[in-house]
């Protein structure tokens, strides 16, 4: 087991004097607690519980054995019921946990008739106190009702699904591969993985941790695809047998009401070096409405396995897809707590994850890193979350070979609102807008500052019961909230349901990020977490050209489960989404090296080849098979004056090889040799391609 810094604080002996009207009747010191408070004081307070920051020569003492005296002096006049650090186990990297503070950050309990802001007041006066912040519950990103799927007929040529799988509900995945056969779709709109899939499908080794409610990982299409401990299964239930500081985390870790164990306390002792562990509820996939199951699916349910759906990065059918790893933080009804929802960042760093998917956020308007941050009267903010969500990125705390620093995603937000919600919206995160399969914003994402990339989301139909544009995945038929998934014939539920929001988008580009680190280490590629990032914002496809302005009619789903119809300007999402939409095909490519033109699909396109090599020489030029068929090339591609013409009559992506040979003696047949060379460049054919190259 690990060693945390201090234990439980009991509430007799020297505490026993205080009085819970003297906390209730006492004046608060507003000036005091003003300096004081971090985190602000909006939001939904929870009771019994305060977070404090103490400084860092009493933390010293806490650590160096003076737990005692710290804590009686700190507590003196309160009636405490426990004192704790806010990180229940103690960090793996404990020199990157202390540059952000965490060390420093203390949970302080006490009788939930008391209020907050009376213990607030009270601590806020001691100099050991360097900051205040209440414990709140974070938020989900809402997302509308889900909705069944029934499978249709099919909506493709019989054969011509367009995918390499088995996966028998593929072709009503739009959002993967989009040939434009969903009424007022367009071909096109999709996350561009057809043909990415040609060269990664991931990789186990790629960790995707799934900040939401828990992934139902025995469901058919998911249970080769979690992220196993397998001390944890291997191991004696009720007992940390891994010794990582959390008891039975088989798949994860559920951090709803979590608490810490420790062993000395129970026994009647208080030792402020005490061992201790984390006891969770079991992880439960069914209560809520399966969001976390659904938006596992669309990044790693299991290719070609023959069962569902298919997923981004659930790898090519022979076991070698991404692992998912749930940091469960919702349970129905049940959120975390700031100070839980630090901790899951944490485990995620300190168990294997190189990617946190996290479809939550601050449902408020808020236009400031900093007031987000340190909070203020009306923005309840997240300094402890926060530093721990810096602890995941830090390069020092990198899970992967082939990637510097782990990299977070977050959904914009479903409130339709000119900002990105936070903690997306900040510099060093990706926040994910949503589109429909018609490459139109959602009516319901969020837009403008702090977004970075748009993926689909999907959108009701405009006929009633069509859910067809929305995103089917994976699903929990014994959910709270109804997911009735698929009835089969024999009567088996399969579990396979629609949901739409920027929830579903951003799994999408987590998905794409698992491909893009899959690939780099193929290739022996290494990359920083701000190069990666940067590489995937500039390999996108242009949404802008699809929007022409004027009204839209969008179907609104209501808190209360009505539906309303409401018109939206679209021209408010223009150049709003972020740098465009994803395009796997295209993020592989850079991460590759491999120039990418786009070409527009049945127009002849000139290609300026002195960007690529000296157009003066004699090339030879091939493309392989498989590329052909994407690009739908009914003729080669040939050189005419510097330029490569190529004429592409399908939506794809693929290759074209230019190569020579230098250094041949032309006098002499048995002189110095040939040096052959070549380039590639990669082909991407899209219905329209905007003149900057498809990129803002």
């Amino acid at each position: 087991m690990k060693r945390t810094i201090t234990a439980l604080m009991a509430t007799a002996m020297a505490l026993a004097a205080c009085t819970k009207d003297f906390q209730e009747n006492a004046p608060l010191q507003q000036e005091t607690l003003a300096e004081k408070l971090v985190g602000g004081a909006a939001g939904e307070i929870v009771p019994g519980s305060l977070l404090v920051k103490l400084d860092e020569n009493s933390t010293r003492k806490i650590m160096e054995g003076g737990f005692n005296e710290i804590s009686g002096e700190l507590l003196d006049g309160l009636q405490a019921t426990s004192f704790t650090p806010a990180i229940p186990v103690t960090p793996k990297n404990e020199e990157v946990a202390r540059k952000y503070g965490l060390h420093q950050w203390f949970n302080i309990g006490f009788d939930e008739q008391i209020k907050p802001e009376a213990v607030a007041a009270k601590v806020a006066k001691s100099a050991m106190v360097r900051s205040v912040q209440y414990n709140r519950l974070i938020q989900p990103i809402r997302t509308g009702d889900v909705q069944p799927f029934v499978p249709q007929p099919r909506t493709r040529a019989e054969g011509d699904s367009g995918f390499p799988f088995n996966d028998p509900f593929t072709e009503h995945q739009w959002n993967l591969y989009n040939d434009g056969s969903i009424k007022g779709s367009v071909a096109g709109a999709d996350v561009g993985v057809k043909d990415a899939w040609r060269l990664t499908g991931g990789d186990p080794s790629v960790v995707v941790a799934v900040f939401d409610c828990a992934v139902a990982y025995r469901h058919e299409d998911l249970a080769d695809a979690v992220w196993k401990n397998q001390g944890e299964m291997d191991g004696e239930s009720g007992v940390d047998d891994d010794g990582n500081g959390f008891i039975d985390d088989k798949y994860g870790f559920n951090f709803v009401n979590c608490f810490a164990i420790n062993s000395d306390y129970v026994n009647g002792k208080l030792d402020g070096n005490a061992q201790t562990a984390v006891k969770g509820q079991p992880l439960n996939s069914n209560k809520g409405t399966g969001h976390g199951t659904h938006v596992a699916g669309i990044i790693g349910a299991t290719n070609g396995n023959g069962k569902g759906v298919s997923s981004i990065a659930g790898g090519t059918g022979n076991g070698d897809g991404v692992r998912l790893m749930t940091c469960q933080i919702y349970e129905g009804s049940s959120y975390c707590v700031d100070a839980q929802a630090a901790a899951a960042f944490i485990y995620a760093a300190d168990n294997g994850a190189c990617i946190a998917q996290c479809s939550y956020g601050n449902y408020k308007i808020i236009t400031s890193d900093f007031d987000y941050i340190n909070g203020t009267e009306d923005i309840d903010g997240s300094p402890l979350e926060n530093a721990a969500l810096r602890y995941f990125l830090d390069p020092a705390n990198s899970n992967h070979e082939s990637l510097e620093g782990n990299i977070a995603v977050f959904a914009s937000g479903n409130h339709s609102n000119p900002y990105s919600s936070y903690p997306g919206a900040l510099p060093y995160v990706l926040s994910v807008t949503a589109f429909g399969n018609n490459y139109l914003p959602g009516g319901y994402t969020n837009y403008g500052p702090g977004c970075k990339i748009a993926a689909p989301g999907g959108e009701y139909g405009n006929i009633k019961g069509d859910y067809s544009g929305m995103i089917l995945s994976t699903g929990v038929s014994a959910a709270a909230s109804p997911s009735p998934g698929v009835v089969t014939e024999k009567g088996e539920n399969k579990n396979y349901v629609y949901m739409q929001g920027t929830s579903m988008a951003c799994p999408h580009v987590s998905g794409v990020v698992a491909l893009g680190i899959s690939y780099a280490k193929k290739l022996g590629k290494k990359f920083t977490r701000e190069e990666m990032t940067s590489l995937l914002l500039s390999s996108v496809n242009d949404l802008d050209s699809f929007n022409k302005g004027g009204t839209k009619e969008f179907i609104k789903s209501n808190v209360d489960g009505t539906k309303e119809t409401v018109q939206i300007d679209m021209n408010r999402y223009k150049g709003q989404m972020g740098t465009g939409a994803v395009d796997a095909w295209k993020f592989l490519m850079a991460i590759e090296g491999t120039p990418s033109v786009m070409a527009a699909v049945g127009e002849k396109v000139r290609i300026d080849l002195s960007d690529y090599c000296n157009p003066s020489l004699k090339y030879e030029i091939s493309v392989d098979e498989a590329s052909s068929a994407s690009l739908g090339l009914s003729s080669d591609p040939v050189i005419k004056e510097g330029f490569l013409e190529i004429e592409c009559s399908k939506i794809g992506a693929g290759k074209i090889v230019l190569s020579s040979a230098v250094g041949k003696d032309p006098e002499r047949e048995d002189g110095i040799g040939n040096m052959d060379y070549s380039r590639e460049i990669s082909i991407v054919s899209r219905p329209y391609v905007a003149k900057n190259g498809g990129w803002l």
